[in-house]
């Protein structure tokens, strides 16, 4: 998997939670085939930055984690709720 494709999977789990927060991989540049990947975000307007631990592991571990994180985050429609309410 190139550096590219690794980024568009990053991007789109961002749109998937509606561009709230950034995430963070990071490798391991000891010869282990490690990384993590971390959801950075702010709780309110005005509050600190927050970090979530998204996975670690292999490359692959981390991104079937991440799905996995989008899965249970994804941005929820409103729509329906608008319209009950009005």
């Amino acid at each position: 998997m190139t550096i590219e494709e690794v980024q568009a999977r990053l991007r789109a789990a961002q749109a998937h939670l509606g561009r709230e927060g950034r995430f963070a991989l990071t490798l391991s540049l000891d010869g282990r085939e490690e990384c993590y990947i971390t959801h950075w975000f702010r709780p309110e307007p005005h509050a600190f930055e927050d970090c979530r631990a998204v996975g670690s592991g292999t490359l692959s571990e981390c991104l079937d984690a991440l799905d996995r994180y989008v899965a249970v985050n994804r941005v929820r429609d409103v729509a329906p709720m608008l319209m009950a309410a009005e």
